[in-house]
Formats: C-alpha cells, structure tokens, sequence
C-alpha cells in the first residue's frame, strides 16, 4: 500500500476511529450497491481512517482536513464514504457538498444517490432522496451541494463540509464553511484536491497549515499528500512510471494499468503531468509547445497535401492591432490524419481583404470557415451573410482545440508544412491554465501568434466538423 509522501501522524499507533464502526457499513453498502466484487483500495480505507481519526474522548481529533492526490485516484468514492457517514452519525445536521461549479459538487452527491437507491436497507432511512435538492434521513440530517459561492453558504450551520479541488475555490468559500461550524465538536470541513499554481490562494494556505500540522505545530488540522518526489517529466518510461508510482495509490495498488496511464500521459503537456498526475505544484503559464515537438510532425519532401480525399477547413486567425493575419488549410484524411498548412499571411489586412480571400477560396468546398469569435466575429458575419459555412469558437472550443492540437502533435497524428512562420511563433506561444484546463493565451505570449491560432483552429475545425451539404453560392 502506498501511504502518503507526507501526512499528520496518527496521536498514537493503536488510535481510535469513526471508520472503526462505519467502514463494515460502507463496505457492505457499496458491495450491495457495485457488486459482491466491490473492493475499496487499501490506501482509501486507510484514509478514510485516518481522516475519522477521534480524541481519546471519543471526539473528532480534526476540524480541518486536506487531502491532496492525482487525478483518477478514487477520491470521489473517499468523498462518497464520508458523505454516506456523515448523514448517517448525528440526527437533525445539515452537511454540505461544495466545489468550483454545482456539476463538480454534484459528481460526489450521485455516487452517494446511486448507493442509496441501489440498497434497500439504506433507503428506508431516508425520508427525502432527490437528484437537486440532496438527501434527507428520517432523523433530519441533511446533505445538500452548492457551487463555489460564499452568499449561498453564508449562515448555513456545517456540520460536515466536503470540498472538491480546492484549488479552484476561493478562500471566502472555504472561510464561510469553517465559519458555518463555529465552535461545535465534532464538525468537520474536509477538502480533497490535486495540485494547484501560483494563483490558489487558499490551496496555498492550506499546503502552508499542512506542513505546521504535520511538523505538531498546529492542532486539529491532518493533512495527506501524495506527490512525487520531483516535478520533472522524464524521457525514459520506467523513469516516469517509478514518479507515478510515488504519487498514484491507484496505480500502486493495480487499480490503474501501468501502460494505459503512459499512454495517457504521453499526450499530454509537461506542465499538466506534473500538476494532475505527480500532482506537483506548477506555474499557471509556461511554454505550450518545444519547436522539437512540432518538428517530428513534418512531412516529407515527397509527402502532398491531400485535395480531394476530403473537405477542407480554413481557418483565420488576426493579431489584436491588426497587424497580421493568417489562413490555414486543413484536412482530416482516412487514416485520421490531420494534414494542415499555411496558405495566406498577410500584413495590415482590412476585413475586405480577408472576406474577398475566403470568397475566393470557396471553389475548395470548404466544410467550414473558422475563427476566433474575439477578435474576427466580423469577418463571420460577413461571410454568413454570403451564405458561406462559418463556425465561430466559443472560449470553451478555444480551451478545448489547445488541448486537441498538443495531444495529436503528441501522437504525430498531424502532418504539416514546415511553414516558417509557425517555426518563429510557436516557441514563444504561452498556454495559461484556465480552472482545471488550459489555452493558448494571445496577452501572456511574447510575439504575434497568428499561425499558431489559424493552424490550431484549423486542427481542431477538422477534427470536430461533419460533411455538410454544399451551399450553392
């Protein structure tokens, strides 16, 4: 079993806990909801233990509890267990489920839901068990969720509170639920996160308490961290794997597939494994992509751009002042290839300019024209108007093709032209984390980035749309 890289250590080695007596009921709970095959990982019982660690009065030994592990670990199901005891432990208290969006909160919320409903000797103590308005006991308990707000949580009397990846929960937040337990025993706000940037103000605070705690300076405060004992992505794979074993007790303990977990991790940027799967602190905005990468998706003297496999998409992407602009041509083959080139640059463009372009390039049967609604809305209007295939991105789709376009450079599933103007922009292109993502970030990189936006624009434009009918025009 992987224990922790560091934790608070128990007030002795024979300690007393609440999961003395609840964790025979959740167990059974869960086999009888999941499975008579339903095991929980030994690493989640022993911190589910140790998080209902009690005093020797028979009290809860914290009041404040920070949990922090990598992605896909199961903490949605540590979460489920002290959701189901503390409906379960006192009569007449109101618990709460929190996290940046009421989605998030309510991950933990159906688990709870489905584990209820799927046992008939847990549903008969429930009074009230609905999908948005939580779960009620007989006995007045409650467990309700609420998004990140501290004026939806102000007042509220927490008995016990659940908090999802705090680093994205504003301190206000995370003050309103210790607040909201005031000074009564056996209340309890416990927060399970991964790791966070220069920018989590309170998950920096915690991690801050953590090491008093952990050091005996403090009382009423555990702590359990995994993390790896370096923040550094290594070439080799076994170098790799030995840091994810260090801070993955899934994967310790053979609930994850090793190769699986390599393969996943390989498509993904530096600064995100270390943060989600060696769950390391890191910068909030770094480097996206080394022009070596980009270099292994070149194609060949002797490799053509495909015309006529499939429909193209042409993206268009401008700097903020209107200095440059860039169209790209992109194609997804049948081998799910995505080849894509430059094909324009121009320099102090006006709309008609751009406009007269894409009209010209129509004789292509492109499947769409692409662009940033921020700074080219104009330009698709304009050519909506001419009853021309226009998809405008969303900063949602901007966060989402960023990630797209680094996993299939990563998987060499794109083929491009070597086009010099990528080779001068891309190294100095910045992502930014944005909650628990990331985008290309036009205001914290360097130089003009046009071609990486059109070019990336025009990768996930080829990935994402469909054949649709030809417009007559």
């Amino acid at each position: 079993m992987l224990l922790p890289s560091r934790y608070t250590p128990a007030l002795t080695e024979d300690f007393t806990s609440e999961a003395d007596w609840f964790m025979p009921v959740a167990e059974l709970a869960w086999k009888v909801s999941y499975g008579d095959g339903y095991e929980f990982d030994e690493w989640q019982k022993w911190l589910i233990r140790h998080i209902l660690e009690t005093n020797p009065d028979g009290s809860l030994r914290y009041r404040q509890v920070l949990c922090s592990l990598p992605r896909q670990n199961g903490k949605t199901e540590v979460m489920s267990v002290i959701g189901l005891w503390a409906l379960l432990r006192k009569s007449g208290v109101t618990n709460v489920g929190v996290a940046s969006t009421a989605d998030q909160a309510r991950l933990v919320h159906e688990r709870l839901l489905r584990t209820i409903q799927a046992n008939p000797s847990l549903s008969k103590f429930m009074s009230k068990i609905t999908d948005t308005r939580g779960i009620v006991t007989k006995e007045g308990s409650k467990y309700i969720i609420r998004a990140s707000n501290a004026g939806t949580l102000q007042g509220i009397p927490v008995e016990v509170a659940i908090v999802d990846e705090l680093h994205l929960v504003e301190p206000d937040v995370y003050n309103a639920m210790v607040n909201g337990t005031g000074s009564r025993k056996g209340t309890m706000v416990l927060g399970i996160t991964t790791a966070g940037d220069e920018n989590s103000e309170l998950l920096t605070n915690l991690y801050q308490n953590a090491d008093k705690a952990i050091a005996g300076q403090i009382d009423g405060f555990g702590a359990f961290i995994w993390e790896a004992s370096q923040a550094v992505v290594p070439k080799d794979d076994a170098e790799l794997l030995q840091l994810l074993m260090e801070a993955n007790p899934a994967l310790e303990s053979g609930r994850i597939d090793p190769e699986v977990m390599l393969q996943d991790v390989r498509t993904m940027p530096d600064q995100d494994i270390v943060r989600y799967r060696l769950n390391r602190f890191t910068e909030a905005a770094g480097a996206f992509m080394p022009l070596s990468l980009w270099a292994t998706c070149a194609r060949g003297s002797e490799e053509v751009f495909p015309i006529g496999i499939n429909r193209p998409v042409f993206s268009i992407d401008r700097t903020p002042d209107w200095g440059y602009a860039t169209i790209c041509v992109s194609v997804k083959d049948n081998d799910g290839i995505t080849w894509t080139e430059v094909v324009a640059s121009l320099v102090k463009p006006t709309l008609e300019q751009l406009v007269s372009l894409c009209v010209t390039l129509y004789k292509y049967s492109p499947m769409a024209y692409i662009m940033d609604g921020y700074g080219l809305k104009e330009l698709g209007q304009e050519l909506k108007m001419r009853g021309l295939p226009v998809f405008i991105t969303t900063q949602n789709e901007v966060i989402n093709a960023s990630a797209m376009f680094y996993a299939k450079t990563v998987q060499k599933k794109i083929k491009h032209a070597s086009d010099p103007l990528m080779s001068i922009q891309l190294p100095r292109t910045i992502r930014k984390n944005v909650g628990e993502a990331f985008r290309i970030s036009r205001k914290d990189s360097s130089v003009e980035i046009d071609s990486v936006m059109a070019t990336m624009l025009g990768v996930f434009g080829a990935e994402i749309k469909k054949e649709i009918p030809v417009q007559v025009f």
